[in-house]
């Protein structure tokens, strides 16, 4: 029998292993420093040519904004690990706030630590960064910059002047050619990120249009561009954050839309039972020559007709009303082919779904429990159970109706209130009055 020959990492040849690197990105590289000590000892090598064209080729196939050769004293590993500014800062470690490359100083942080840097009058032998606007002439060193060549100096003074005007001239040529790198550096990020936000936008827009295209079965659009723009993932998805390594993954953008918008639409089916049962709840005790204009539009928005209102009305004191929002087929609502996108019509509501209702609310009001408030409630219930209390009752707009019926409407909050007019009207609405004015 031939011999299974068990591969491990550090048996992998290293023209296939050179060769796996092609593929990976940087952070996948870093990551693969952590398998074993042979791995770690290729990848970490900075005198190795192999080495340098494994990161050099990651870094220029997978990280558009760092595409300018690192610094001539400085390994690609040391230039890439600078670039990936959301590791944090170098010095605190911080990761949750925004952190940015100095390229001038070769370092990333928050901001400009005051202990590590400090304004001095220096020779133009060393990098600086300006302390204010372009017209402040005051500059910015780094302390580990100007000790260290503080110390060069000590070890001149000894010299002869050619010697340190040589040494001089060295460093302010240095110093001139990291400017300029930085100055390069500067506007390829900005070209670049110029650039990242145009290619962001442009696949907005597609994934956008993709939503806007889907239809139903019977051609209606599948997404109304009302509700689109009201996602939250939508909202978010457009920020022009800097995130340089990290694509976005529009893809789960795409599918993130479509959660919250059948989670949106399964709200506006909710609204529309609400609706129902508010216009079916404002025509009773009525006949139809006392509908007055108020009902008309009710029964309008819910689509019922002023026979359908008459003949499925409902009673103040009706269970849905204090149990609605706790009915199984009103928090999970049976949706037309469980697509909640697809509104139901009037005789589905009234035959099925309001029946469906009515005996869920008459076995919740069974159980023993503490007083409920539904989505639509009376006032005089409303203040019973100290809902005044309650940040979701603050009065924010109260709409008062004048009809020729049994009836009062008030929006608490948007969220319609039902006031009867019975025996106890006059004194009821005193109550209502005093409530009122408290949050006023």
């Amino acid at each position: 029998m031939s011999q299974i020959i068990k591969l491990t990492p550090a048996s992998v040849p290293v023209d296939i292993f050179i060769e796996i690197c092609s593929y990976l990105n940087p952070t996948d590289l870093i990551s693969l420093m952590g398998v074993c000590n042979q791995i770690r000892n290729w990848l970490s090598s900075t005198t190795s040519s192999s080495t340098q064209d494994i990161w050099r080729t990651s870094r220029l196939k997978f990280l558009p904004d760092l595409q300018l050769p690192p610094f001539s004293d400085m390994d690609e590993l040391s230039y890439i690990k600078l670039g990936l500014i959301e590791n944090g800062c170098q010095f605190c470690g911080r990761k949750k706030d925004p952190c940015k490359v100095f390229w001038v100083f070769r370092v990333s942080h928050r901001d400009l630590p005051s202990g590590a840097i400090f304004p001095v009058d220096v020779p133009n032998c060393l990098p600086y960064m300006k302390k204010g606007s372009e017209y402040d002439f005051s500059r910015m060193y780094w302390r580990q910059d100007v000790n260290s060549t503080c110390e060069e100096l000590k070890a001149l003074y000894n010299s002869t002047p050619e010697e340190q005007a040589e040494w001089f001239k060295k460093k302010r040529e240095s110093a001139y050619k990291i400017m300029e790198d930085w100055r390069k550096r500067i506007s390829d990020e900005r070209h670049w990120l110029l650039c990242r936000r145009r290619e962001d936008k442009k696949q907005f827009e597609k994934i956008i249009h993709e939503l806007k295209e889907e239809q139903r079965d019977d051609g209606s659009p599948k997404y109304v561009d009302r509700w689109i723009w009201e996602l939250r993932s939508c909202g978010d998805a457009f920020q022009l954050s800097r995130e340089p390594f990290i694509n976005k993954n529009w893809i789960k953008l795409k599918n993130a839309m479509i959660d919250e918008y059948e989670e949106l639409m399964k709200q506006q089916r909710q609204q529309q039972i609400c609706q129902c049962i508010l216009s079916l709840l404002s025509a009773y005790g009525m006949d139809l020559s006392t509908i007055t204009l108020h009902q008309r539009i009710l029964a309008s928005t819910a689509g019922l007709t002023e026979l359908e209102i008459l003949k499925h009305r409902i009673s103040v004191s009706d269970s849905i009303i204090e149990c609605l929002r706790w009915c199984p087929s009103y928090q999970n609502p049976p949706f037309i082919n469980n697509d909640p996108r697809n509104p139901w019509n009037i005789n589905f509501l009234l035959n099925d779904l309001i029946p469906q209702l009515h005996l869920e609310a008459e076995e919740l009001s069974k159980k023993p429990g503490p007083i409920r408030s539904g989505l639509i409630t009376t006032v005089m219930g409303a203040i019973n159970q100290g809902c005044s209390k309650c940040e979701i009752f603050r009065f924010v707009k109260v709409l008062v109706e004048e009809m020729v019926s049994v009836n009062r409407e008030r929006v608490v909050d948007c969220v319609q209130m039902i006031f009867p007019f019975d025996g106890s009207a006059s004194e009821s609405f005193q109550h209502f009055r005093h409530w009122h004015a408290t949050w006023s």
